[in-house]
């Protein structure tokens, strides 16, 4: 019996970790890595990738022609390794505790407990009570 040798993927190592694909021109994906780094990816012709960071609209290092090992060796390090932990937030749990929210004021209620948040606390289902009794009132006063 023969085993099957199995090719990984950039895009089959971005779908498989649930990565956020921002913008995709096929060849070419803007993703945003789970601690909130962006990363430019290219696909080369000859099975190579160029990759670089681009957070906060800044050039980061620049890795060129390489393979999808080394790629993902390199989102790995942009996300810190497996020395990380995180609790991602999205509108649907903001929307669960305040389903008369639309979209738009529920990624406003995340934007508000991201940018404003005290690192002693951090972002907990309180928090988000708070931001989402917050962004009621400024709609209920016409602030937004």
């Amino acid at each position: 019996m023969e085993l099957e040798t199995y090719q990984i993927t950039i895009d089959r190592y971005l779908t498989h970790h649930g990565y956020a694909v921002i913008q995709d021109n096929g060849h070419e994906k803007l993703i945003q890595l789970k601690n909130l780094k962006l990363v430019w990816i290219e696909s080369l012709d000859s099975g190579k990738y160029t990759l670089e960071e681009v957070t906060l609209g800044r050039d980061g290092n620049r890795c060129e022609n390489i393979d999808a090992s080394t790629a993902i060796t390199q989102i790995q390090e942009l996300e810190g390794g497996d020395d990380i932990f995180y609790k991602v937030w999205h509108v649907d749990d903001v929307l669960s505790l305040s389903p008369r929210l639309d979209r738009d004021l529920a990624r406003l209620v995340l934007t508000m407990a991201v940018e404003q948040h005290d690192s002693n606390i951090g972002i907990n289902w309180d928090v988000i009570r708070e931001y989402i009794g917050q962004v009621r009132k400024m709609k209920s006063t016409e602030i937004i």
